[in-house]
C-alpha cells in the first residue's frame, strides 16, 4: 500500500478578515439624558432673563394730522425701522408756526418727542461751520489760515498736512481721512461690535502729526478733518471747543438743550438703538465733537439752528453760503454720508460745513444729515420750507425722508426695506443649525452632514462655535418677526448638547478626521472665530449696556 502524499496536501484558504470597524461611541445613558434635559431646561430660563428686546418698530405717527399722515405715507414698509422719531416742518416766512410729529409704539405712546434729546452726528458739523464764519466776521481768523500757521510746534510728518487751510478742512477738500494713520484696526473691530468707533481712534490733534494727507482737490468726507477744525477754532479763541461752541452758537440762539456729553447721556436722553430692539452704546468720544461725535440735541433746539441760519439771524450763518461749487466726489465718507441719497440726482456745492444740492427739478436744498450707531439725524431747507428730524435708530433713511417731506413732488414712498427679511432669516438659521449640529453629534455620535465620528475636537468647536452665535445674536440678531424666547429655547438646547457631550468626553477619542491635518486646521481657525466673535460681541453687550 502505497503511502499518502502529503506534499499535494495544500493547507486550507481562510476565511476573509472582517473589515475593520470605525468606533462607535456608547449612547449615553438615560440618567445622563435626564441631566441634560434638566440643565439645558435651567440654562433655557436664566437665558430669557437676559435673551434681547423684542423689536418694538414704530405703529403710526402722532402730533399734526398732515405732516403725521406725510411721514406715514413716506416711510411706507420701512415704517419698521422706526423706533423714536421727532419731526419738524415749517414755512421760512412763518417760522412760528411749526407743524409736529412723532412715531408711536404699540402702546400709543410716543417715546421721542421734539424736546427728547437724541445723538446728533455729524448735523453738529454745521455748528463748527458756523463757528468758523463767525469768527472770521470778527476777524479772529481767516479760512486761509493753515494747521503749521495755528499750531506751530505740531510737528507734521507730512508737509501737506502741516499745509491745510480752515477753508479745506470745513469742505472736505483736506486729503484727510475718517481717522488717524494706524488706527484702521481699531475702528474696524469697534464697528464690528457696533460700539462707537472713535473712542478707539487716537485724539485727532496727537494723531495729526503722524497723518499723510492724500489729494485736496476732490471732497472726502472726514470726520477727522472736521475735528481737527473744532479744535484749530479754539485755539485760535483761546479756549476750549465746547465752550466755544456753547459762547457763540448755542447760547445765542437759546440751544439749552444741546450738548457735548463728554461723560454719560444727557438726562431724558433716548437709548441709542441700531435698529428698533437692537440696543447700541452712543458715540462718547467727545475730542471728536466737531465732527458730532458726543454731541446730542433736540429737534425743538434744532428748529431754532435751522430758522435762524435760513434768515441770516444765527452767529456765522454765512457758513450756509456757498464756497465750493460742482465739488468731485473723490472718496466715500466715513460714519455717515451728507451728499448721500437725497432722493434726487444733482450737482453738489459747499458751505462752511453746509452742503447744498442743485437740480433741475426742484428748488435748491441746503442741508446737513448725522448717522452714529444708534441715531439719524437731518436739517433742510430750501426757499419756502424747513425740515427737521432726529430718531433714535441707525437704519432710518433719513436724508430722502427729509427731502420727501420738504417738496411735494419729492414725496414718492421709500423702497422696501431690503434686509429686514434676509436678516430676519438668518437670525432664525443662526438659532436653529448650530444647536441641532451639536445635538445631532453627541446623539447619534456621528457629524450630521459628513457622517464623522464624534471625537474631543468636534465636541470643542462646535460648542464654542454655539456659543460664539448666540452671542452674536444677543448683541445683533434682528427680531422684528422672531419671538426672543427662541434665543432661550436656542441657548437651553445648546446646553443640555454640552452636558451630553461632557459625558463622552473620556469616551472618545482627541481627533477622527478623515485627514487630520484638515481636521485640525479647520479646528484651529474654527476656534479662534468663535473665541474673536464671543469677545467683540460680549464687548458690544457691555457697552452698549454700561
Amino acid at each position: 500500500m502505497a503511502s499518502p502524499d502529503f506534499s499535494r496536501v495544500t493547507d486550507p484558504v481562510p476565511p476573509p478578515a472582517e473589515p475593520a470597524r470605525t468606533h462607535r461611541a456608547p449612547a449615553a445613558p438615560r440618567r445622563v439624558r435626564l441631566t441634560a434635559l434638566a440643565v439645558g431646561a435651567a440654562v433655557a430660563v436664566l437665558a430669557y432673563l437676559f435673551a434681547p428686546a423684542q423689536s418694538a418698530p414704530a405703529t403710526g405717527f402722532a402730533g399734526d394730522e398732515a405732516l403725521a399722515a406725510d411721514v406715514e405715507r413716506l416711510l411706507g414698509d420701512r415704517i419698521v425701522e422706526v423706533q423714536g422719531l421727532s419731526v419738524a416742518r415749517f414755512d421760512l416766512e412763518d417760522p412760528g408756526s411749526v407743524e409736529w410729529a412723532a412715531a408711536r409704539d404699540a402702546d400709543g405712546g410716543v417715546p421721542v418727542d421734539e424736546h427728547t434729546p437724541v445723538e446728533t452726528g455729524s448735523v453738529f458739523k454745521v455748528v463748527t461751520g458756523m463757528l468758523l464764519a463767525d469768527m472770521v466776521e470778527r476777524g479772529e481768523t481767516s479760512p486761509d489760515r493753515t494747521l503749521a500757521e495755528i499750531f506751530p510746534d505740531a510737528g507734521f510728518a507730512d508737509p501737506e498736512v502741516a499745509s491745510i487751510t480752515l477753508r479745506e478742512l470745513a469742505t472736505h477738500h483736506s486729503g484727510l481721512g475718517a481717522v488717524p494713520d494706524g488706527d484702521g484696526l481699531g475702528v474696524t473691530l469697534a464697528s464690528l461690535s457696533l460700539t462707537g468707533p472713535y473712542e478707539r481712534a487716537t485724539p485727532p490733534l496727537e494723531g495729526l502729526a503722524g497723518t499723510r494727507a492724500g489729494a485736496k482737490d476732490q471732497y472726502v468726507y472726514s470726520n477727522l478733518g472736521f475735528a481737527v477744525l473744532g479744535h484749530a477754532l479754539a485755539a485760535e479763541a483761546g479756549t476750549t471747543y465746547p465752550d466755544l461752541a456753547r459762547e457763540r452758537v448755542l447760547d445765542p440762539l437759546g440751544m439749552d438743550d444741546t450738548v457735548i456729553a463728554e461723560e454719560g447721556t444727557p438726562e431724558g436722553a433716548a437709548p441709542s438703538h441700531y435698529e428698533p430692539g437692537v440696543r447700541v452704546a452712543p458715540w462718547s468720544a467727545a475730542d471728536y465733537a466737531p465732527a458730532g461725535v458726543a454731541t446730542w440735541s433736540t429737534v425743538s433746539d434744532l428748529v431754532a439752528l435751522t430758522s435762524a441760519v435760513a434768515d441770516g439771524s444765527a452767529p456765522g450763518a454765512d457758513a450756509a453760503e456757498i464756497v465750493s461749487e460742482d465739488v468731485s466726489i473723490g472718496g466715500a465718507p466715513s460714519g455717515d454720508e451728507p451728499a448721500g441719497e437725497t432722493g434726487a440726482a444733482g450737482s453738489l456745492s459747499m458751505g462752511l460745513a453746509w452742503h447744498r444740492m442743485d437740480s433741475p427739478e426742484h428748488a435748491p436744498v441746503t442741508f446737513h444729515n448725522g448717522k452714529v450707531y444708534g441715531a439719524s439725524s437731518m436739517v433742510a431747507f430750501d426757499g419756502e420750507r424747513a425740515v427737521v428730524l432726529l430718531g433714535n435708530t441707525m437704519t432710518l433713511q433719513e436724508t430722502a425722508l427729509a427731502m420727501g417731506l420738504m417738496d411735494d413732488e419729492r414725496g414718492e414712498p421709500l423702497t422696501t426695506p431690503p434686509l429686514t427679511v434676509p436678516m430676519s432669516v438668518l437670525t432664525a438659521f443662526l438659532l436653529v443649525v448650530p444647536p441641532l449640529l451639536l445635538l445631532a453629534l453627541v446623539a447619534r455620535r456621528r457629524t450630521l452632514v459628513t457622517q464623522r465620528p464624534i471625537d474631543r475636537l468636534r465636541v470643542v468647536s462646535l460648542t464654542l462655535g454655539n456659543l460664539a452665535w448666540l452671542a452674536y445674536l444677543q448683541r445683533a440678531g434682528v427680531w422684528t418677526e422672531l419671538p426672543t424666547g427662541l434665543f432661550a429655547l436656542s441657548a437651553g438646547a445648546v446646553a443640555a448638547a454640552v452636558t451630553v457631550g461632557v459625558w463622552h468626553w473620556r469616551r472618545v477619542p482627541v481627533e477622527a478626521g478623515r485627514f487630520r491635518w484638515l481636521h485640525v486646521t479647520v479646528f484651529v481657525l474654527s476656534v479662534l472665530f468663535s473665541l474673536g466673535l464671543v469677545t467683540l460681541m460680549t464687548w458690544g453687550i457691555t457697552a452698549a449696556w454700561s
